[in-house]
């Protein structure tokens, strides 16, 4: 028959905390997001309902430019402001789990090596997020500018008198 030792059963303890906390923090991050991409979701079926009804009460083609202008920028900022909100979502995830690990692992001695080890993991995820959040604006910019300039043929003409 096997027995435990009342360090065994710490050990055990200590790393189905851990374990907890780390799924809550997993499951926060997980509802905050999906909270997040309802209200992106219903703001979007807002604003496309929004440019439709005015799309119909286009009269001629300086409006068409006009309306262009009004719908294009708010989509863009709309984007940004999404991907910072996930990026701080994801960066108070990633620090509450380094705050986590670095505590169970200073728990069972790694001390040292474990605050070096997450930081070095946040700091890698940062500069991951960073890039992808400049890589989104770089597109969304070429995405403007390419819509810019498929409007300008239809804009520069104006309709001739008959």
């Amino acid at each position: 028959m096997q027995t435990t030792t009342p360090e065994q059963i710490r050990a055990a303890k200590t790393y189905t905390n851990a374990l907890m906390a780390l799924s809550q923090v997993a499951f926060s991050g997980v509802e905050r997001l999906a909270a997040l991409n309802l209200n992106v979701a219903r703001a979007a079926l807002e604003d496309g309902i929004s440019a439709s009804n005015r799309l119909m009460q286009v009269k001629d083609i300086s409006e068409l430019k006009d309306l262009q202008g009004s719908i294009s920028a708010p989509a863009t900022e709309h984007c940004a402001a999404y991907f910072r909100s996930v990026q701080e979502i994801a960066g108070e995830s990633q620090q509450q789990i380094a705050q986590i690990m670095t505590s169970y692992l200073a728990t069972l001695g790694f001390d040292a090596a474990a605050k070096a080890g997450t930081n070095a993991g946040f700091d890698m995820f940062s500069k991951f997020v960073k890039e992808t959040n400049s890589m989104f604006e770089a597109n969304a910019k070429a995405v403007g500018d390419a819509t810019t300039k498929m409007m300008a043929p239809v804009t520069s003409h104006p309709k001739k008198a008959a």
